[in-house]
């Protein structure tokens, strides 16, 4: 059995996904470039509680057997449809308990069998799928590799949401009722961890074409293969699903599951204070929820995911590297992991999460090419000597962007850099808003986290994306173009051997380091709230890949 990858394509495979990672990003608060925090007090724990706890027991198979008559969920958000290639925000943390992947990623970033029980990398551009027997839909009917083609065929099609995520795949062939075929157009090294992702879930053919424009929409639905099956889904208040029975893992613990949307954090703590809810999976401000929940509620990981401040490049006095110096010496990271309110599992200082980079290497080798990186230490005399050198050494007026959940933090920033004469107003933005002026031209100075991830480095190239001829695009919200850092970018996808791409993700950091285009701030933090249960393997790279109420434990 040999390991997979994930695909996407090195230039513009983003350019589509903005509102959905962000969204993600700040319902989720992720956690990932920094060492893990202490705990209690939802800080990233040390791997004795459950949430660092990996699955021990047989795929599709729950963590616990007890049994759980109904379950209350709240999520932040509406449920709006159950479409795999177009629902957002709310929805992505419950489609998962209906539909799955072909793999899964374990705590390590190592593949795990899921509906694929063998995979295989047949050469650098083609890999295989051999898929689980005995594995049914919820109409009872066997699921094939035609479905698995005509789900990533409709996940890849150019309208979908999750396209870019397919963008290095030529072609997906059913070579017989059990093996799927997929073929890159190029070697993509970070392919492997498609399968084992949100975006490359599985569903019906068969149904899907029966209902065609109405497919996933809140009156039709789907149809796949999880241990829970949709029953209803009402965008005002919440989605109702309930055991499949010939659910290939066994009979799911939990006979029915009932997800209730909440507008904000505090009306979803104080429901479940209120015994109306049993679990919320997704917590964007920890401290604040604990305390309107009653206490002992949070439950914070690390994960994958770096929080940085963007530099718009393309304005003044932006395009001074001087100036982007002396920001990245004046800021200081511990006072912004406090204000991040347990949302933060620890400083970063890196442009890629060095969690991103354990596959390529041992534990030595990786922090020995960390060694050989810039990174910039909070000293504000060393701030003062850039920004003497600069276009502006008296300083200079911005706005700092940002939307309201991340206002707090922009506060600490604005009072950092006042110290060196640097005066920053913050402007907060309701959420719309703010997407909307990531995609003007001329880009805000703003901050941002990232969200969900997988274990490839090349995650982190969201930031960095730039088309054919060399112009920013997507995320890359700093607008930074660089030939070197760009050409780095594609050869890490296309080399192979881990080693060697160890070393371009090294010498790759080593120019960003010195251009400055973001400054990291700190390695994000995923919550969880309950008084009842805990999500074993949380700390999984992401939690939501798979059908997550398996993995709940009574407290």
């Amino acid at each position: 059995m040999s390991e997979t990858t994930r695909t996407r394509g090195w230039r513009g495979r983003r350019a589509r996904i903005v509102s959905c990672l962000l969204t993600t990003a700040l319902l989720a608060a992720c956690a990932g470039n920094g060492p893990a925090g202490e705990d209690g007090d939802g800080a990233a724990g040390n791997g004795e509680r459950p949430a660092d706890t990996a699955r021990t027991v047989d795929p599709g198979a729950p963590v616990s057997d007890e049994h759980i008559a109904q379950l209350d969920v709240g999520i932040p958000g509406k449920v709006t449809l159950v479409d795999p290639a177009d629902n957002m925000e709310a929805g992505l943390n419950v489609n998962q308990l209906g539909l799955e992947p072909l793999l899964r990623i374990d705590p390590d970033g190592e593949l795990q069998p899921w509906l694929a029980t063998e995979w295989e990398q047949v050469s650098d551009t083609v890999y295989e799928y051999t898929l689980r027997e005995g594995v049914t839909f919820w109409d009872g009917t066997e699921l094939t590799a035609e479905d698995v083609k005509y789900s990533w065929d409709h996940l890849r099609a150019p309208e979908s949401r999750r396209a870019t995520y397919f963008a290095a795949v030529d072609t997906v062939e059913a070579v017989d009722a059990g093996t799927v075929r997929v073929t890159l157009t190029q070697p993509d090294a970070s392919w492997q961890y498609t399968p084992a992702m949100w975006y490359s879930v599985i569903f019906q053919k068969k149904f899907a074409e029966e209902t065609g424009d109405a497919f996933g929409q809140p009156g039709t639905l789907l149809v796949a293969t999880g241990p829970w099956k949709f029953d209803s889904v009402n965008p005002a208040s919440g989605m109702e699903l309930s055991a499949y029975e010939g659910y290939w893992g066994g009979k799911p613990p939990i006979d029915r599951i009932s997800v209730k949307s909440f507008a904000d954090d505090n009306s979803m703590a104080l429901a479940l204070r209120a015994g109306e809810i049993d679990i919320a999976p997704v917590v964007s401000g920890p401290t604040g929820f604990d305390a309107a929940a009653g206490g002992n509620t949070v439950t914070t990981v690390e994960t994958c995911g770096t929080a940085r401040m963007s530099l718009p490049m393309r304005r003044a006095p932006w395009d001074d590297v001087h100036v982007r110096r002396a920001v990245a010496h004046a800021i200081n990271r511990d006072d912004i992991v406090a204000a991040a309110q347990g949302a933060a599992a620890g400083p970063a200082v890196y442009a890629i999460s060095p969690r991103l980079l354990q596959t390529l290497g041992t534990e030595e080798e990786v922090q020995t090419a960390l060694e050989e990186i810039e990174t910039y230490p909070y000293d504000l005399e060393a701030a003062e000597a850039e920004l003497a050198q600069s276009s502006v050494p008296d300083g200079f007026d911005f706005d700092l962007t940002v939307p309201p959940s991340s206002a707090a933090i922009a506060e600490v920033i604005a009072a950092q850099l006042g110290e060196i004469g640097i005066d920053i107003a913050v402007e907060v933005l309701p959420d719309t808003a703010w997407y909307a002026a990531l995609r003007e031209d001329v880009r805000p100075l703003t901050f941002s986290a990232t969200g969900a991830c997988t274990p490839d480095p090349d995650w982190d190239s969201i930031f960095f994306d730039t088309d054919e001829s060399g112009e920013p695009i997507g995320l890359n919200m700093a607008q930074y173009s660089s030939p070197e850092v760009s050409a780095l970018w594609a050869e890490g996808l296309l080399e192979q051997d881990p080693a060697q791409r160890l070393r371009i993700y090294t010498d790759l950091q080593k120019q960003v380091a010195e251009d400055v285009p973001y400054i990291s701030l700190f390695a994000e933090g995923t919550t969880y709230a309950s008084t009842t249960y805990d999500i074993a393997e949380y700390n999984s790279y992401f939690w939501m890949n798979l059908p997550w109420a398996l993995n709940l434990v009574p407290k």
